[in-house]
C-alpha cells in the first residue's frame, strides 16, 4: 500500500507536469542582460582552490626559464605566479617580470595588471587564475602570436593594434575569443543548470540522502563584454561562431554554443569593463603611443 501511494503521487506529478511545463529555448534558458553584466562585478567562489592547499610559496622571487613576455604594472594584495614546469609559487610585486607559460593567481581582494611587450595589457580581478600559454612578439616585423587561458574568474584585455601579422586569442574552459585590436572582458564562473518544476517536485517525493547528493551540473560558463570600437569572434564548445561588435554581450554555457550577440548601452559596457580592470587603456597605450584600436 505504501509503494502504491508513492507511485500514484509520482504519476500524478508527471501528468500535471506534462500539462503545465513549457519548453524554454536554450538561448533563453539563462540570464537576463543585467544578470550577465553582474558576472563582471561578482567574485565567485572557485570550484577548487586557486592555489593548491599544500603549495610551497618561496620567499625570494626567481625568474622563469622561458622567454620574457612582459612585466607587472600594478599589484594589489596577494598575487602569485607559477613558472612553467614548476610546482612552487612566488608572490608578485610591481615591476617584476613575467614569462611565457606563467600561471598567475589573484587571490580574494587582490588585483594585478600585466603589460606585454607589444604594448597590450590585461588585468586580473580578485579570485582569478590565468595562464600566459603563448606570447610571441617580433618588433622588427611588428607581428605577434598570443594565446592566454582564463581558467577562472574575471579578466579584462586591452590589445594594441599592430600593422603586421597578428594572432591573439583568449581561451576559457567553455569558449574561445579571437581578435585583432580590442578592449573586452571575460568572466568564467560556476553555472548550475536550473532544474524544472517537475524535477524539483519529483525529487521531493524521492529525497536523496545528503551523502549521495552530488551536484554534477555545477560547471563553468563564460560571458564576454566588448568595449567601444571593438570586434571579436566568440565561440563556445559547439558551433556556430559568433561575431561581436562594439558594446555587446555573449555567453557560452557549459558544453554548448555561444549565444547570439546582445546589445547593451555604453554605460553598461563601461561599467562591466571597469569593474574588472579600471584604467587599463591608459596603461596599455600611454600618451604618445601610436597604437590604436580597430
Amino acid at each position: 500500500m505504501h509503494w502504491t501511494g508513492r507511485l500514484f503521487r509520482l504519476f500524478l506529478v508527471i501528468a500535471i507536469g506534462l500539462v503545465f511545463c513549457e519548453v524554454v529555448p536554450e538561448s533563453q534558458a539563462f540570464e537576463s542582460t543585467d544578470r550577465l553584466l553582474n558576472q563582471f562585478k561578482t567574485e565567485h567562489k572557485p570550484l577548487e582552490p586557486l592555489l593548491p592547499p599544500d603549495v610551497n610559496i618561496l620567499p625570494e622571487y626567481k625568474e622563469g626559464r622561458t622567454a620574457l613576455v612582459g612585466s607587472l604594472q600594478e599589484v594589489h594584495g596577494n598575487v602569485y605566479v607559477f613558472h612553467a614546469g614548476e610546482t612552487s609559487a612566488f608572490q608578485l610585486k610591481k615591476d617584476l617580470p613575467v614569462f611565457q607559460g606563467d600561471t598567475l593567481v589573484a587571490m580574494t581582494r587582490s588585483r594585478a595588471i600585466v603589460k606585454l611587450q607589444d604594448e597590450s595589457a590585461f588585468a586580473l580581478a580578485p579570485g582569478s587564475k590565468l595562464v600566459i600559454d603563448k606570447s610571441i612578439y617580433d618588433p622588427a616585423k611588428n607581428e605577434r602570436s598570443s594565446f592566454l587561458k582564463l581558467l577562472f574568474g574575471r579578466a579584462r584585455f586591452f590589445v594594441a593594434k599592430l600593422k603586421g601579422k597578428t594572432d591573439y586569442k583568449v581561451g576559457t574552459p567553455t569558449a574561445v575569443c579571437g581578435l585583432r585590436g580590442s578592449d573586452f572582458a571575460l568572466a568564467v564562473f560556476p553555472y548550475k543548470e536550473k532544474t524544472s518544476w517537475l524535477e524539483n517536485l519529483t525529487a521531493s517525493l524521492n529525497p536523496v540522502p545528503p551523502a549521495y547528493a552530488q551536484d554534477p551540473s555545477a560547471v563553468l560558463a563564460t560571458v564576454v563584454c566588448t568595449g567601444e570600437q571593438t570586434t571579436i569572434t566568440f565561440t563556445g564548445l559547439m558551433a556556430p561562431l559568433q561575431n561581436l561588435g562594439p558594446i555587446q554581450l555573449s555567453w557560452a554555457p557549459p558544453g554548448q554554443a555561444a549565444s547570439s550577440p546582445i546589445q547593451v548601452t555604453l554605460g553598461q559596457a563601461l561599467g562591466a569593463l571597469n569593474s574588472v580592470g579600471p584604467n587599463l587603456a591608459a596603461i596599455s597605450m600611454p600618451p604618445g603611443s601610436d597604437a590604436s584600436l580597430d
